[in-house]
């Protein structure tokens, strides 16, 4: 019975010391996190594609990462936008866009600190016109092309970009950027998950 006993305490005694060094772990993760200034904290990002599966897994890592965000989930499907700002919480709300419709992008982007372009296929599109309405704006942009035929187009906007004074940054997309994002994410569950009873 005592080897019984002796197993148990060393078993609980393993487990403890997993969830504490988990624990700092964690903490000095949040300890290191990059302190933004209040101005960036507050941003208003709007994600164009939101619902789908790229613009919505940037939504959701960029809330986590930063919850004071203003985040707009821009797309044509209203029940989907709705879903994906209920994940989200209190900062963020659904705008019906469509990205073939040049002055409701504008509407969008006339307030907004950046556009997080994820409205794909970007092999289907023949023109920048989230790109051009962001220009027009004056309004940071960001794109996850693929595609070399549209990057190449996007690209030569260099000019109108520098002349608006605005970052314009194409092919950021899924790889490597999101896919590491996600990939670090999982990381974290299976530490988390590991811990369970």
């Amino acid at each position: 019975m005592a080897s019984l006993g002796m197993y148990w305490n060393t078993g609980i005694k393993k487990r403890a010391v997993k969830v504490a060094n988990f624990a700092k772990e964690n903490e000095q993760q949040q300890s290191n996190r990059i302190q933004l200034p209040e101005k960036v904290k507050k941003s208003k990002v709007v994600i164009l594609g939101g619902t789908g599966r790229v613009g919505g897994s940037t939504a959701i890592a960029l809330s986590n990462f930063c919850p004071d965000l203003h985040i707009i989930i821009a797309g044509r499907n209203r029940e989907k936008g709705n879903a994906m700002v209920s994940k989200l919480g209190k900062n963020s709300e659904f705008a019906e866009v469509n990205i073939d419709d040049r002055e409701a992008l504008e509407a969008n982007l006339t307030d907004a600190d950046i556009v997080v372009h994820a409205a794909g296929p970007f092999q289907q599109s023949e023109n920048c016109k989230v790109l051009e309405a962001a220009i027009g704006t004056k309004t940071a942009y960001l794109d996850v092309c693929d595609d070399t035929s549209y990057a190449t187009r996007a690209k030569s906007y260099m000019n109108k970009a520098l002349e608006a004074n605005i970052p314009a940054i194409t092919t950021g997309g899924i790889y490597p950027g999101v896919s590491n994002v996600m990939a670090a994410e999982l990381v974290r569950t299976a530490k988390l998950e590991s811990l369970e009873p």
